[in-house]
């Protein structure tokens, strides 16, 4: 008879790179059985960039509306005699607003989870309300779970993806919160376990200790092989750049990135095109990408790539003969290939004047400065 309100849509986090967050709203949360609810009323913000404008800034109350409610608030009721009545009204912990919140059926007790764009971050991922909405406690992430296994979760740009949705016991004295079990892949519906969380002394404990020792371990092994992995990136990333040990577009588009932030820096981002090997069946297209990237009126800075350097020699001569002279003048090309094929290159493209840098694949290019400073610190 004890069970979780559902989660609002409305303040959920996307499970991908890049968070999405619609502003909160007011969310009424009730309990199963319809005896108890509780309702958060959020600090009122102006807009979101506002908002991460002013975190940028350290501004206090970040955000803020003008004339809006400065704190976020819960007021808790109980149905009695078919009427809605008060029990506690109270500031609450977060600063904007809870992703969620549960209340139990007797409406002794109502816990909320996670901050509004913040998910698994801050000292609000768990905050427990008693009797007159006492703050009974409030649990950073890392108060219930180790730091290698917080570090291998699923992390996103605000968020970090740590739990299901959350249920009180059958017996209503503890709080069960399905938490994500690690995994290298990016499974939509990734395993989880239980652990609960007792409302009467806020003591963590699991509800299969052998089930959640294995997933410690679990945690420990993925951990494990992301700090290998970023690692051997790191060395990469340090290290001179030459060409893609794999002829692929994919490992053509990567070497383009970072050879042109290698040499001018990551303010100015190209657009990256490949053109693939003749004779593959979806070639034409290609083709067609890399006309595009150098005749589009935005187009400033283009990086090309082929499978086949002649190809792209050719390629390029049939389409710098379309084009008027210095139609390209404003357009700096960042052309991979080899000595052998790079006079061609200047010919076939000298009356368009755009202006051409080689990159080589055999010749390494060092890491600038300020990208390492940037990445690692000094």
């Amino acid at each position: 008879m004890l069970a979780i309100a559902a989660i609002v849509l409305s303040l959920t986090p996307a499970p991908s790179c890049a968070d999405s967050w619609m502003l909160p709203t007011t969310t009424t949360y009730t309990s199963c059985s319809g005896l108890a609810r509780i309702t958060v009323t959020p600090r009122d913000l102006d807009s979101q960039l506002r908002y991460f404008e002013d975190k940028v800034a350290k501004v206090d109350s970040a955000g803020q509306k003008i004339g809006a409610a400065h704190v976020a608030e819960a007021r808790l009721e109980r149905l009695v005699n078919k009427r809605w009545q008060m029990v506690w009204k109270r500031q609450i912990a977060n600063d904007v607003a809870p992703v969620s919140a549960i209340v139990r059926d007797d409406g002794e007790y109502a816990i909320t989870f996670d901050d509004w764009h913040g998910l698994g971050y801050g000292p609000n991922a768990m905050v427990i309300y008693g009797k007159d909405g006492k703050l009974v406690r409030a649990f950073a992430l890392s108060d219930v779970l180790p730091a290698d296994y917080i570090a291998a979760l699923p992390h996103s740009v605000s968020s970090i993806q740590w739990r299901g949705d959350p249920r009180f016991s059958t017996d209503g004295r503890r709080v069960l919160i399905p938490i994500v079990i690690p995994s290298e892949d990016s499974s939509p519906k990734p395993a989880m376990i239980d652990l609960a969380i007792d409302l009467a002394d806020a003591k963590v404990s699991p509800t299969d200790p052998a089930a959640w020792e294995g997933a410690l371990a679990t945690g420990r092994k993925v951990r494990a092989r992301q700090i290998a992995s970023e690692a051997t990136a790191k060395t990469a990333f340090l290290a001179p750049l030459v060409g893609p040990n794999v002829n692929a577009e994919r490992e053509w588009h990567d070497y383009l990135r970072e050879a042109v932030g290698r040499l001018i820096g990551d303010d100015y981002t190209p657009s990256t095109t490949v053109l693939r090997a003749p004779g593959a069946k979806d070639y034409s297209v290609s083709e067609t990408w890399v006309h595009d990237a150098l005749t589009e009126s935005y187009a400033d800075q283009v990086a090309l790539a082929s499978l086949s350097e002649p190809n792209l020699v050719s390629v390029l001569g049939k389409i710098a003969s379309q084009l008027p002279d210095r139609s390209l003048s404003k357009v700096t090309m960042f052309v991979a290939l080899s000595d052998q094929y790079w006079p061609n290159v200047v010919t076939v493209m000298q009356h368009t004047g755009a202006k051409l840098v080689q990159l080589d694949p055999t010749k390494p290019i060092a890491q600038r400065p300020e990208r390492i400073a940037r990445r690692y610190g000094s």
